[in-house]
């Protein structure tokens, strides 16, 4: 197993919903293992927030509001504390808004982790906000909690990362190994190919299978050294000619996080997360890390 490189700690923000709940446990159980600590943030709103500042004013609902806060993040600290009894963990709550506060955190912070709810969409307030938000600001790998809250806490699945040649792929590919080592589980390392330009091709006897080859070859390219590093982990390699999410989407079943990588600025937007990451984060089954390079 491996030692953690620093004692950053793992930040989950907090609440009150069973996703949220859920992915504090996950988190805790990530931040024991690493031997770091657990930050729960918990966030009320603040008196300079421009669609509440006027409504809080006159009624003096801030303190309700923080006292409310405060509650969920002991909620979430007695079902953390149930799982890891020895885990150092931080309960902090903070005026302001969510996004803005984890992102604030994710400088110090070894991952961030939030949660999704399963009915979530792009009009919703979390993962059209906050979650999407947080993962194309963060400046550490941001996990979104998906999964069920019943049994939130990692298994003995492996963890499965995609590689595509992308700086981003790069550090997913590095976070993949290094959060296999400490949950002693294996890699699942796939590289989805779909050049469109190739489809416009007559292939000659045996094209495909060359082009397979040389998929393999870039794969193996990607991960060559990360076995001598972390040779407790075992490595699967698969290499399919699919589209990216939907290969990533049908191997997630079997495992029990996706790793992935962010892909730049988009140019219109502005945005680091790609089409890819926004598919995964509404319809993975499993909690998505998005990271980028560092």
């Amino acid at each position: 197993m491996s030692t953690p490189a620093d004692h950053r700690s793992i930040v989950v923000g907090v609440d009150g919903t069973a996703t949220a709940l859920a992915a504090a446990r996950w988190a805790g159980d990530l931040a024991a293992r690493q031997c770091v600590p657990l930050v729960l943030l918990g966030v009320a709103p603040a008196l300079d927030h421009p669609l509440t500042a006027v409504a809080l004013a006159e009624t003096d609902l801030l303190p309700e509001l923080r006292a409310a806060a405060q509650r969920k993040v002991e909620e979430a600290f007695a079902a953390v504390r149930g799982d890891q009894p020895q885990a150092e963990i931080q309960r902090i709550v903070e005026a302001g808004i969510p996004a803005r506060k984890l992102i604030e955190r994710s400088a110090a912070a070894r991952i961030v982790v939030l949660a999704a709810k399963p009915t979530d969409r792009f009009s919703t307030l979390l993962l059209g906000s906050t979650a999407l938000v947080v993962a194309n600001k963060a400046t550490c790998p941001v996990a979104v909690w998906r999964g069920k809250t019943d049994h939130p806490l990692p298994d003995r699945r492996p963890v499965l990362v995609g590689v595509d040649g992308s700086p981003g792929s790069a550090a997913a590919i590095g976070e993949a190994f290094e959060l296999a080592s400490v949950l002693d589980v294996g890699v699942l390392a796939l590289h989805a190919w779909n050049d469109p330009d190739l489809l416009q091709w007559t292939p000659v006897p045996d094209a495909w299978t060359t082009l397979a080859q040389r998929e393999k070859a870039l794969l193996s390219e990607r991960l060559a050294g990360w076995s001598e590093k972390y040779p407790d982990v075992a490595v699967t390699k698969v290499v399919q000619k699919s589209l990216p999410a939907q290969s990533l989407l049908e191997h997630a079943e079997d495992a029990q996080m996706v790793l992935i990588g962010s892909r730049g600025h988009n140019r219109l937007t502005g945005l680091l997360v790609g089409s890819t990451s926004q598919n995964l984060l509404h319809h993975s089954p499993r909690p998505v890390v998005i990271c980028r390079e560092q």
